[in-house]
């Protein structure tokens, strides 16, 4: 760990801070993805408008997102996807 508290760039393949996108597959609907994007709003800066893209699957029961993050560290990321495992409608996590 640097003294910033990031790991090194060696150990994670990143330089932070960094623009990082996070994808979420969850079942699909408003309440689903408002729990996602608030979730993801608690532990990084990103734009509603311009970070997130959405694609529903093939059948319309899940829906894919990818939120593109200013990430300032590994451990941000780390409890970031920590916090999304613990909601219901997440099925899986890039």
């Amino acid at each position: 760990m640097t003294e910033n508290g990031s790991a090194s760039a060696e150990a994670t393949g990143l330089e932070f801070p960094c623009r990082y996108p996070v994808k979420v597959m969850a079942q699909a609907g408003a309440e689903a993805r408002a729990d996602v994007l608030a979730t993801v709003a608690r532990h990084a800066d990103f734009s509603p408008d311009e970070d997130v893209r959405t694609r529903s699957s093939r059948n319309g029961r899940y829906e894919g997102l990818t939120i593109t993050v200013s990430a300032r560290s590994r451990g941000q990321l780390e409890q970031l996807y920590a916090d999304l495992r613990e909601l219901d409608a997440v099925k899986m996590m890039l």
